[in-house]
């Protein structure tokens, strides 16, 4: 398992490379102990707190980033909304990409050989019925579940690689669970002021060892720069080589492999199964034309840096938490409860502290694994409706759920998942009232 990662299936395996800037490595060594004190007793990492709060200490499996910067105070959030073309949604920027991404337990084949991209504004609901592979979809994109083959592109930084500080990207990714995750022990409000307190302190702290080590990047750039980065090229080059060959033996196995397909029932689920040979060799090229990619994604050249302005503090970065965390509970209603404990609340008071905890953050994106499921039927609607309030104001969402009427009014996209796969997706009217797929209009026949 990866340091810094929380992992429920298990680690696939892949090996370290150590193609790095040697002066990000020295001053990844060269902080090591500095970094140990970086979490305190209150601030251990934890899935349950948006899955993004700080790294553990003594990591020597990710980078430092000598490009961190500190947060610089928090941004306060405002009180303000493959198959279906561009025209059909308007769209940003990508935010995620999913390339081949495959997911296996044992045997089973979970998640099979899914590519999508979600774009920047987009309200992506999924859909499916048990076992269709909807949680562990949303699990793969925030790293709690990591994925057996494939890359997840978010922000541009391949967060399926061994190598990315997972937590400095979950940093942007806020998750919302289904039984709330909240820290029993701390109240209301440490609960959300937990995550952006220690991680801007964090930065802090990381913006000011990286400023303290730019003399000697830049004395190391002068004498060994050019070198290194002719070298470097020369690698990439051959990697490239590499690359090629390995997909040209892998697309006909591919075209073998998909004519074993069958399906196999466990508990009353359906899985997708196929020949275990095949499957293994696939996986294995898969993997090492994976590995052989991000050795030239991670095949960074020497440069001159520029020491970065320090414009907050500790006590500043605490002040301005403090207060956003109060404008939050103002905006649901609850902060009368700022300094009570979370056995004290109801089910929907809990899921909606669990939702604007993961705010706090101002994440890029919102993922929420059935944030309705383990509620009362008449708490569903006040979670929803905050839910709602999100959505209008711009976020990217990519919801797990089963309320249908919720998905038609919310979602700008519609996935519907079966059998590992996503069958069919489109804009929510043309995908309720004209669905296409068999086991789609199965599925809503039963359901609505």
């Amino acid at each position: 398992m990866r340091k810094g990662r929380y992992t429920f299936g298990g680690a696939n395996g892949q090996e370290e490379y150590t193609d790095f800037n040697p002066t990000e490595q020295a001053a990844e060594k060269a902080t090591e102990k500095a970094d140990g004190a970086d979490c305190n007793a209150e601030a251990l990492c934890d899935p349950s707190v948006d899955a993004s709060v700080g790294e553990e200490s003594g990591n020597t499996d990710t980078r430092t980033e000598t490009e961190s910067e500190a947060h610089g105070g928090v941004e306060c959030l405002t009180d303000e909304n493959n198959k279906t073309s561009a025209a059909e949604i308007s769209r940003g920027n990508e935010v995620i990409s999913i390339r081949n991404m495959t997911k296996k337990f044992g045997d089973l084949l979970v998640l099979d050989d899914i590519s999508e991209t979600i774009y920047e504004g987009e309200k992506v609901v999924v859909i499916g019925p048990s076992g269709s592979g909807k949680s562990t979809f949303l699990h793969c994109l925030n790293c709690l579940e990591d994925p057996t083959a494939g890359k997840i592109f978010f922000d541009g930084v391949d967060i399926a690689d061994f190598k990315v500080n997972i937590n400095e990207q979950r940093q942007k990714m806020g998750m919302v669970f289904q039984h709330f995750n909240l820290f029993n022990n701390m109240t209301v409000k440490k609960n959300i002021m937990l995550a952006p307190v220690h991680i801007g302190i964090s930065n802090l702290r990381k913006l000011k060892r990286r400023n303290a080590f730019v003399p000697l990047n830049n004395l190391l750039f002068k004498m060994f720069g050019e070198a290194h980065n002719a070298a470097l090229e020369k690698k990439v080059q051959s990697y490239k080589t590499r690359v090629n060959k390995l997909k040209s033996e892998l697309e006909p196995l591919i075209l073998e492999w998909e004519t074993t397909k069958g399906t196999k029932e466990v508990a009353g689920k359906s899985f997708a199964i196929y020949d275990k040979k095949l499957t293994s060799k696939k996986l294995r090229l898969t993997d090492n034309i994976e590995k052989t990619e991000r050795k030239i994604d991670r095949a960074k050249p020497m440069r001159m840096l520029e020491k970065q302005p320090v414009e907050t503090s500790t006590k500043q970065i605490k002040q301005e938490v403090s207060a956003l965390a109060d404008r939050l509970l103002a905006r649901i209603a609850l902060s009368d409860k700022a300094d009570v404990y979370p056995s004290s609340l109801s089910g929907g008071q809990k899921q909606r502290v669990a939702i604007v905890r993961a705010l706090a953050m101002n994440p890029k994106v919102m993922l929420f694994d059935e944030p309705t499921s383990a509620l009362d039927p008449e708490m569903v609607g006040e979670v929803l409706d905050l839910i709602k309030q999100v959505a209008d104001e711009g976020m990217t969402m990519i919801i797990v759920t089963h309320e249908m009427a919720f998905a038609r009014e919310v979602g700008t996209r519609i996935l519907f998942m079966a059998q590992g796969k996503i069958l069919e997706q489109g804009k929510p009217d043309e995908f309720f009232d004209s669905p296409k797929h068999p086991r789609l209009k199965e599925f809503l026949r039963k359901v609505l």
